[in-house]
């Protein structure tokens, strides 16, 4: 079933602006806002396990603040199918821990530590900053390898567009991912941002730019010989030559992260929730966003300086486009 992309592009900006504004609001409201892990805030960790016990959250955060005698953020996720319980605070000092662990000795029969793990505040500070750099790099190298890839494209029409609408569906991707993350990390404690959340993000970034060179090349192949006029329609093929080999790479590979998801290690849970929803919306905007908008803006460049007709281009007139015959004119 084939149905006309390009011309209900306004549709497809109507609904990601919706998503876009969705997500802001998301990030922005003091409600929500992103849930920060301790690889960026600084902070303790301590994994609890509680033997045959399974506690509850609310008690264990409330012996936290009797223990110490303040709140210091104490906040507790159980880890899915365990009697082991995460719990995340400012960070502990060694007689801070014991004295702990005293006191779960104290209100439970079987309970150790399982693991402890603790993130100075200017380190986490330095990893804030780390992860910005590596996105804004990643984005500016994407931007001029896509630039020199296509940069035989034919006379009149910018190599830097290919770029630039590339790098807006990524932007696109990676909003809406975080207003997911800041909306459902209301809900589900363990999707906090954290140095894998970063390298999810990375790798989405890959996966769609992959995605997106995919459909812009096929439709630069296309592009050769013919005359702009045909734009819209040799961009609308192009897409549905390469939409079966987008689907099935973005299918095949929710299949693997969705096993994941629902069976693998929860320490992983929000690194691979990050990936799967992340891919779901590459393979979007890929599709319905970025070659849409890489047409809109060619086709104005195109009115303000039309392609002169050379040597090497090939009159369209007399080829099948979509089953119909365009008779040659003498």
């Amino acid at each position: 079933m084939r149905f006309p992309i390009l011309k209900n592009k306004k549709y497809s900006f109507i609904f990601s602006g919706i998503l876009i504004a969705l997500s802001l609001f998301f990030l922005i409201h003091p409600s929500f806002r992103l849930s920060m892990g301790i690889d960026f805030t600084g902070g303790s960790e301590i994994i609890w396990n509680f033997g045959d016990e399974k506690p509850n959250n609310e008690k264990i955060e409330n012996i936290y603040i009797s223990t110490l005698g303040q709140d210091i953020g104490a906040k507790a996720s159980n880890i899915q199918n365990s009697t082991e319980v995460i719990v995340k605070s400012h960070i502990l000092s060694t007689d801070e821990q014991n004295a702990l662990l005293q006191k779960f000795q104290s209100e439970f029969q079987k309970v150790t530590i399982d693991g402890v793990s603790t993130i100075n505040s200017s380190l986490g500070d330095y990893f804030q900053a780390q992860a910005f750099q590596t996105l804004i790099f990643a984005i500016i190298a994407i931007i001029l390898f896509l630039a020199w890839a296509f940069r035989n494209v034919p006379k009149g029409i910018s190599s830097w567009r290919f770029g630039m609408a590339a790098i807006v569906a990524l932007v696109h991707d990676v909003v809406i991912i975080a207003g997911l993350f800041s909306f459902l990390g209301q809900f589900i404690p363990t999707l906090e941002v954290d140095t894998l959340f970063v390298t999810a993000l990375l790798t989405v970034l890959g996966f769609s730019v992959h995605d997106t060179i995919v459909v812009f090349d096929r439709l630069r192949e296309n592009l050769k010989g013919k005359k702009s006029c045909l734009l819209e329609q040799i961009a609308e093929d192009s897409l549905w030559q390469t939409m079966g080999r987008s689907i099935h790479t973005s299918v095949s590979t929710l299949f693997v992260l969705l096993a994941i998801l629902f069976w693998g290690a929860p320490s992983i849970f929000a690194f691979i929730f990050a990936l799967a929803s992340g891919i779901l919306i590459g393979t979007y905007s890929s599709i319905f966003i970025a070659t849409p908008l890489l047409v809109l803006w060619v086709q104005n460049d195109l009115e303000k300086n039309p392609i002169e007709d050379d040597e090497e281009a090939i009159d369209i007139e007399g080829t099948v486009i979509e089953g119909t015959v365009i008779e040659r004119k003498e």
